[in-house]
C-alpha cells in the first residue's frame, strides 16, 4: 500500500514539476509571491478591473443643442488597455456617412481614465441623379440611387484623461455640426 501511495505521489509531483501552467508555482507556500492575493494576469492587476465604455453621435443644431442622435449610444464592457473598434453608416439627404470609431482606455491613477480614440468620418455622395430618378425613388417605384466614390470627410485623433463625466468632442461634416461622446467607467468595487 506504501509503495503505491509513494508512486502516486511521485507521479504528481512528476506532473507539476513539467505541466507548463504549474511550471512556475514556488515550492515554498510560505513565500510572498505564493499568496492568493497574486492576479491572474501576472503584474497587471488593472487588467482584474474592466471598464465600461460606450460611444455615441449626435448631431448638433447651429447653436449647438442636441438636434438628434446618429450613433445611438453603444455600451460593451473591456479589459483596461483593449482595443475596441466599430463602423457605423447612416444615410443622408446627400447620400451616405461612415463613422468609425478605435478606442482604448486606461485606468490611470485615482478613478481617472484614460481615452485614446481616433474617429475616421467617411462620405460617399449620391452619384449624379435626375430628378425623375429621384421622385422615382421617394415614391419606392424606382432603384435607390448609386452612391458616388467613399471619401475621407473628417479625422479626429484624441488622448483624453475624465473623471466619471462623458468626453465630447464636436466636428463637422459638409457643414453639418456633430458631437462624439464618449463615456467611461472603471468597474473596480
Amino acid at each position: 500500500m506504501r509503495a503505491l501511495l509513494a508512486t502516486t505521489i511521485t507521479a504528481l509531483l512528476g506532473v507539476t514539476a513539467t505541466t507548463p501552467a504549474l511550471a512556475h508555482t514556488p515550492t515554498d507556500m510560505r513565500a510572498p509571491a505564493a499568496s492568493f492575493s497574486t492576479p491572474m494576469f501576472g503584474d497587471r492587476s488593472e487588467a482584474l478591473w474592466p471598464l465600461e465604455l460606450g460611444v455615441e453621435i449626435v448631431a448638433l443644431t447651429d447653436a449647438g443643442t442636441e438636434a438628434k442622435v446618429v450613433v445611438p449610444l453603444r455600451e460593451v464592457v473591456v479589459a483596461d488597455g483593449q482595443h475596441l473598434s466599430f463602423t457605423e453608416v447612416v444615410d443622408t439627404p446627400r447620400g451616405q456617412r461612415s463613422f468609425g470609431v478605435e478606442l482604448v482606455a486606461r485606468h490611470h491613477a485615482g478613478s481617472k481614465i484614460e481615452l485614446e480614440y481616433d474617429l475616421v468620418v467617411r462620405q460617399a455622395r449620391f452619384a449624379e441623379l435626375t430628378w425623375s430618378d429621384y421622385v422615382l425613388h421617394r415614391l419606392a417605384l424606382g432603384p435607390r440611387p448609386s452612391l458616388g466614390p467613399e471619401v475621407l470627410a473628417a479625422a479626429r485623433a484624441d488622448i483624453v484623461e475624465t473623471e466619471g463625466q462623458a468626453h465630447g468632442q464636436r466636428f463637422s461634416v459638409d457643414g453639418d455640426l456633430y458631437e462624439i461622446r464618449i463615456h467611461a467607467a472603471s468597474m473596480r468595487g
